[in-house]
Order: C-alpha cells, then structure tokens, then sequence
C-alpha cells in the first residue's frame, strides 16, 4: 500500500469527513492482513484515516489532505468519484435561479449548507449521481476548504439569508433565550418588556454614536 493508493480509495467517500464526535471503525483487518479504519490524532480531536502494515508501517491522512486532493481530483476530473456520472446540474436549474428545496441546488450555486450543526456560506462546485440517476455527493467550497456532503436530503441547503432574515433569526433566538432564562429565574407571567428589553440589551434598535 503506497499513499496515493489510500489517498485514491478515500477520494471514493460520498460523505464528509467524519466530526470529532462522530463514532467511526477504528482500524480493522482489511482482508489483506492489514488494519485499515479510523484513529483520533494525538495532539488534536479530529479523525484521522490510517493503515497499518506489516512492522507497524503507518499511512495516516488528515482531513486537511484529503480535501486538498479532493479539491484537485474535481478540478482536473477525468473520471467522476465513485464511478457514478457527472452531472452540471441536479435539477438543470440556472444556479442564480434556484431559491430552495424541494430542489437541490445546482453547481455553481452559492448557497448556505448545514454542517456541524450551523449554517455555512458555500458554493457548489461539483456533484454526482450514481448510475441509478440519484444525486450521491456534492462538492462545496466554504471559503477555508472543500467538503463532500450527502445528498441525505433538501433540508441541508438553502439560499443565502437576506439581512432581514437574518435580522428576524437573530432575534427568534434572543427571545426564546429570553423565555428560557425568564422560567428559570423569575416567577410569574412573561412580559412584552422583558422580551424587548432583550431585544434591546443584545442590540436591536440601539442608536449607534
């Protein structure tokens, strides 16, 4: 087993590279009398991917390698991840047109993923279906790095959020903080002055000198 080899069968995984707290196989034996799986670092919290050889010969890949060979294989793709086919499009949708699910955004979309529980600014560079026709993996560029992302579903897309949006995000979860800190430490009816007063205290309306 060479590098390039295990970096070549990781460029096959239609799924983000795993989280710190995601359960994953540490290393096995691989049928070839090998061990092959995952390992956390040792001065960090991340999964690595890692085989074991014979006299303990080791091949450890970062996260940071993988999506910089990924990001390579995609630009200079000649034949597409996981065998499955190429596509331009997941719905032939303009990707300045696409405005959310129930479709999936096309390449070239610059959208919002969910991912580690929060929403990302990413564009869509690259995605691929399986022969059956079904979208398999996208390839999204965040600004500081490119990640695989399942195509589990539409709600892990969505457009970019206008300031109102965001404005009215903000404030649904500064009031229900508001609402949860009110039950804990103070006893009576939620008043309309206590919720705007947190509204107020975070920001909102404030007249900047």
């Amino acid at each position: 087993m060479t590098r390039d080899q295990l970096m070549e069968s990781l460029l096959h995984l239609p799924h983000p590279w795993p989280r710190p707290e995601t359960d994953c196989n540490l290393p096995t034996d691989n049928g070839h009398g090998d061990l092959e799986g995952w390992i956390k670092g040792p001065t960090n919290n991340e999964w690595h991917y890692a085989w074991i050889g014979a006299h303990e010969r080791r091949i450890v890949i970062t996260r940071e390698q993988w999506e910089e060979a990924l990001l390579a294989h995609v630009q200079h793709l000649e034949r597409p991840v996981c065998d499955a086919v190429p596509t331009t499009s997941a719905d032939e949708v303009d990707p300045s047109d696409w405005n959310g699910p129930p479709f999936l955004p096309p390449v070239g979309c610059v959208c919002e993923a969910s991912y580690c529980e929060e929403w990302r600014k990413c564009e869509v560079i690259a995605l691929f279906k399986q022969p059956a026709g079904m979208v398999a993996a996208f390839i999204v560029d965040c600004g500081n790095g490119v990640m695989s992302l399942d195509a589990y579903g539409d709600d892990c897309f969505r457009p970019i959020r206008s300031e109102r949006e965001t404005a009215i995000e903000d404030m649904k979860q500064i009031t229900k903080a508001a609402a949860d800190a009110h039950k804990r430490e103070l006893h009576g009816a939620l008043s309309e002055e206590y919720l705007l007063g947190a509204l107020y205290d975070a920001g909102h309306r404030k007249v900047k000198s």
